[in-house]
């Protein structure tokens, strides 16, 4: 494309790892809160689901989801 920019409408975990700064795990995480396109094996999120997805909430809370010994400390109270 002579140089001319080109977005790309589907991004895989290091274009979401760039994009926010972190690491595989927190980009997948992040991808998996937007919602997921499987290719295969590999999974990308929609560039334009992203942005509607930022545009909707102001950006994105990610937390880690509970060990399984947690989840059982959590049931036991």
């Amino acid at each position: 494309m002579e140089g001319r920019y080109v977005e790309k409408p589907y991004l895989g975990w290091p274009d979401v790892a760039e994009m926010f700064g972190c690491g595989r795990s927190k980009a997948m995480l992040i991808m998996h809160e937007v919602g997921v396109v499987h290719v295969g094996r590999s999974a990308f999120v929609r560039a334009s689901d992203l942005d509607t997805y930022l545009a909707d909430h102001g950006g994105i809370d990610v937390t880690w989801p509970r060990s399984a010994a947690r989840r059982r400390a959590a049931r036991r109270g």
